[in-house]
């Protein structure tokens, strides 16, 4: 659906499918139960939803991309969240 400027809006958004754990680590070639730690850890983006995991592959990409050209993970500039102690 377009507006009167001919700009879709938010309800036009395509979902983007989320992967299970399962299939994450699938898609980063490592065991499910690290995924977990590092999701619980904070040491990749994750969604939780309810109690099981949630991973978008295009956050999992950028935090390859990301890992790539850096040597420290920021997890604000991957999930614009903020860490909180």
């Amino acid at each position: 659906m377009t507006n009167a400027d001919g700009m879709r809006g938010p309800q036009s958004r395509e979902f983007e499918p989320l992967l299970n754990l399962e299939e994450a680590a699938a898609v980063l070639g490592m065991h499910w139960k690290t995924l977990e730690r590092m999701a619980r850890n904070k040491k990749v983006p994750a969604l939780k939803v309810g109690k099981r995991w949630k991973f978008r592959l295009s956050s999992l990409n950028a935090w390859l991309e990301h890992g790539l050209n850096s040597t420290t993970t920021d997890y604000a500039v991957l999930t614009g969240e903020e860490q909180h102690p």
